[in-house]
């Protein structure tokens, strides 16, 4: 009938009588000309119709059907015109009232993930991409759905300033009395204050490995004990995860737990880095000029041809967090309409560190090969270069111990003894546990 008649849409069930909705779905995909294809879920079956939007679904719909939902979901295919099953292309630069910059076909169809994942609260999420890439900016659009903001909460974490003996409170909450130093009333964790609305876990790569098992515990029966207490608490908050470190990588090493990552990853989304979208540099940079001259009320309006050249041809080891600073540093700097490339190529060309790099000392450098090791005559400080060397590990993986200890090759709880030892906690103002 599909083959003779060419819907406009498939609205189909998941369960069927004789085959799933996967299934018949497949089958589509196998016409000359696909219709797009849209799928109905219960409510437990919204990580199979994540599955499917992988594959080209073009959206899902929770049973009882929204109607509403089913008209924007029809608008938007009879915009887009004749079409296959896809996702739906957007324009190429739309800024959005959230701040958001939706720009390029890629980074629209994640913005479009994203506003399905809105969606399905009882699903966690995993977001995936470098330092500046805009992962917690994808995070609030999944909270928010492209909607008007809400009072729904939105709290955040980062697991890497958190120490492990703390974590567990923090994420938990706590009865009166449970640990020394506990509140007399006890504290409610960030689970139940983000009851609502979203709980977003950053840096996840360096949430310890016990806390990792509690935190699948909870994703997979959606309930939790407060440290301390008898009392069970109910999962209301979606769960949001983010991370710039190579998951697959730390999986494969036995430092982050696969089958949470399997857990997460039902709602993964990947944001790829700006160098791998050179496409879209020209038209972020033109929009943060536009949002910067409307603040000054002054500044330069357009890029000169070199200018855009440049700033295409740069590798952005920041991603958009970079850029994004650095027409706000040269919004100061320039002072015509078009963007002066001396200044663009001045800064590119000269930036500031991102790392920092190890001192030179008074000693000669040493020398390496696979054997034997070269010293110096007349001996050096091992003490010193230790605490460099740390200090530098620590910079270059942003304090992560999890990165910091693989890159060094040393066990974290090794890590710990030796920042201990060099005073590599005081500085900082904490101190972790190992």
């Amino acid at each position: 009938m599909a083959r003779r008649e060419q819907p406009d849409l498939v609205l189909s069930d998941l369960r069927l009588p004789t085959m799933d909705g996967l299934q018949l779905f497949s089958a589509f995909r196998q016409l000359e000309k696909p219709p797009p294809f849209a799928l109905m879920t219960a409510f437990g079956d919204a990580d199979t119709a994540i599955t499917a939007l992988r594959h080209g679904a073009v959206d899902y719909l929770r049973k009882p059907i929204d109607v509403r939902e089913l008209h924007r979901l029809i608008e938007r295919l009879e915009a887009s015109g004749p079409s296959t099953i896809s996702v739906n292309p957007a324009p190429t630069v739309r800024e959005e009232a959230d701040g958001l910059i939706i720009h390029g076909d890629t980074f629209a169809r994640l913005v479009d993930l994203a506003d399905r994942l809105h969606r399905a609260k009882e699903l966690p999420c995993l977001i995936e991409g470098e330092t500046g890439s805009g992962k917690e900016l994808i995070a609030r659009r999944i909270h928010h759905g492209g909607e008007p903001r809400t009072n729904q909460p939105f709290i955040a974490i980062n697991c890497a300033a958190i120490s492990s003996g703390l974590f567990e409170a923090e994420l938990f909450g706590y009865a009166s009395g449970s640990f020394t130093g506990a509140l007399s009333g006890g504290a409610q964790g960030k689970l139940a204050l983000a009851a609502g609305g979203t709980l977003l876990l950053d840096e996840l790569a360096d949430l310890p490995n016990d806390q990792q098992a509690k935190l699948l515990r909870v994703l997979e029966d959606r309930t939790w004990y407060p440290v301390g207490s008898n009392q069970l608490q109910t999962l209301k908050a979606r769960v949001i995860c983010a991370c710039n470190a190579d998951l697959v990588n730390l999986v494969s090493k036995g430092h982050f737990r696969e089958d949470l990552y399997y857990r997460l990853k039902v709602g993964h989304i990947r944001i790829p880095p700006l160098r791998e979208r050179r496409e879209d540099i020209e038209a972020l940079a033109t929009t943060f000029m536009q949002r910067i001259r409307r603040v000054r009320g002054r500044g330069f309006q357009r890029l000169s041809s070199e200018a855009a050249r440049l700033l295409t041809a740069y590798h952005w080891p920041g991603n958009i967090r970079q850029l994004h600073h650095l027409l706000e540093e040269l919004g100061m700097l320039n002072d015509g309409a078009v963007l002066d490339e001396r200044l663009v190529r001045e800064r590119l060309l000269n930036p500031e560190p991102h790392t920092a790099a190890i001192p030179e000392i008074k000693n000669p450098p040493i020398t390496t090969s696979d054997h034997p090791m070269i010293l110096p005559e007349g001996g050096f400080d091992l003490d010193t270069w230790t605490r460099k060397v740390l200090t530098a590990a620590l910079d270059k993986h942003q304090g992560s111990p999890v990165r910091t200890a693989d890159y060094l090759g040393v066990t974290r709880k090794v890590l710990y003894t030796l920042r201990k030892r060099h005073g590599l906690f005081e500085h900082e103002g904490k101190e972790e546990s190992p």
